[in-house]
């Protein structure tokens, strides 16, 4: 990884392309996560643009029944990933 300054951690330079698209360098994405069709807001402040991902709309699910323990359980790992 880069240095980190007061703005957080770099991970080196990105050139925006003749098509006006730009590169996040991979250690970034794979440290945050990241995949193809993520998206991101993009906010200028000053003479800096800030990305800002966006998260996916949560849904509530309705069922007749009572949820058992185990809905609980499976729903943490689905978020958290079992950790």
């Amino acid at each position: 990884m880069g240095e980190t300054d007061d703005a957080g951690e770099e991970y080196g330079i990105s050139q925006l392309n003749h098509r006006g698209r730009l590169t996040i360098p991979k250690a970034l994405r794979d440290d945050l996560d990241l995949d193809g069709g993520t998206e991101f807001r993009v906010v200028r402040e000053g003479g800096d643009i800030r990305l800002v991902r966006e998260l996916p709309e949560l849904e509530t699910l309705t069922r007749e029944s009572e949820w058992g323990e185990e809905a609980f359980r499976d729903a943490g790992d689905a978020t958290f990933g079992g950790r």
